[in-house]
């Protein structure tokens, strides 16, 4: 039997205030949004000023017309009923005077069309037991892994039975900065050792000392990386894994589908280092085959620093509060829709620089009707 939802009337709505909660209602009913507040893309201030306010009409049309994932996301927000004052309730339902305040759609009185997708969409939280680890479980998801992966929650997740390595799956963003910037210091040292005793040739096929610039080939090296962003996200890590493969759907969810599925786990915003490690040592590997040591360091020093650049911006763009209007709100924006909105496009983090060579920059509503 479906259970009873309490109702809220505008005076219990207004006093919620005083305790730092923030409430919407939505299709005639109350939603709790506080812990979305900081990370809503469009700024805290644009859900703090809606306290106590129907949001109905603004989320169903331009130029805020919201996704589905964003209607899938509300309803983990669920708290009450809404009842103005002097209304009747019976079992959690509002009286007769709420539904003739639904909203007028084309003429007609009901609620819009966009509105009623938060109904239409049914919840896949239990395909799953979020009790035990998830690792093992999403590969038996098959054809409804995706679809699965792309309903984002707001809770976290545990990967892995055994405290050891659920402990190395989880990363405070600290970690990396403290783990790569001594790395990156080392390989910036040994190469500069290498250009200044003029060992530094740029392939091993030129003969004789090759005069560069240390600190473009440094730039490059973080030029390269902005570049590694945008492949890695795009083409592995939205990859979709074949359904009938366990193995590979287990191994996309480990690499980034964990964190479309819980995109506000704090402990899951940052790459763990001992993955990356591997990682890395795969691309040095691969310079080291085209360089000598000193070419080879610097450009993995200009990497390194870049990857931890997007690491840290990643972490802000999820829990930091950038000024309004600035860049990295922009960004942060940007960031957002691809979670809720378009998860084909905006695979550039850090930047939106290779979005606009290969055509994956995601559109404003203003853009799209332009």
């Amino acid at each position: 039997k479906k259970r009873a939802m309490p109702c809220l009337c505008d005076s219990e709505i207004q006093d919620a205030k005083k305790n730092n909660q923030t409430l919407i209602i939505h299709n005639e009913k109350v939603y709790d949004v506080t812990k979305f507040v900081n990370v809503h893309p469009g700024g805290s201030k644009i859900l703090s000023l809606r306290h106590g306010k129907d949001v109905t009409n603004i989320m169903a049309n331009a130029p805020h017309v919201h996704s589905k994932n964003a209607y899938r996301w509300l309803q983990q927000y669920y708290v009450a009923d809404y009842k103005p004052e002097n209304s009747t309730s019976l079992n959690g339902l509002n009286g007769p005077e709420i539904r003739d305040r639904k909203l007028s759609y084309n003429g007609k009185q009901n609620a819009s069309p966009a509105s009623n997708q938060l109904y239409e969409i049914k919840p896949t939280e239990d395909l799953i037991n979020w009790n035990e680890p998830v690792l093992w479980q999403v590969g038996h998801l098959r054809e409804k892994y995706h679809d699965w992966v792309d309903d984002p929650v707001d809770r976290s997740l545990r990967l892995f039975k055994s405290d050891f390595c659920e402990f190395f799956s989880k990363t405070p963003w600290y970690i990396i900065p403290l783990v790569w910037l001594p790395i990156v210091a080392l390989f910036v040292l040994r190469s500069h050792t290498e250009f200044l005793a003029g060992k530094a040739m740029i392939l091993h096929s030129l003969p004789g000392p090759y005069k560069i610039f240390f600190f473009q080939v440094f730039v490059s090296g973080i030029l390269l990386w902005t570049f590694l962003e945008y492949g890695l996200h795009r083409w592995l890590f939205h990859s979709e894994p074949p359904k009938t493969s366990y193995f590979l759907i287990t191994l996309h969810f480990l690499l980034h589908g964990q964190h479309h599925k819980v995109p506000f786990d704090s402990g899951r915003l940052v790459f763990p280092p001992v993955p990356a490690s591997m990682l890395f040592l795969i691309a040095y590997s691969v310079f080291r085959l085209c360089f000598v040591v000193g070419v080879a360091d610097i450009v993995s020093a200009g990497v390194i620093l870049g990857y931890v650049g997007y690491d840290m911006t990643h972490y802000y763009l999820h829990y930091g509060q950038p000024k309004r209007g600035s860049y990295f709100d922009r960004l942060r924006a940007y960031h957002v829709r691809h979670h809720f909105e378009s998860p084909n496009l905006g695979f550039g983090i850090s930047s939106k620089l290779w979005d606009y060579p290969f055509q994956t920059t995601i559109k404003t509503n203003k853009e799209k009707n332009f």
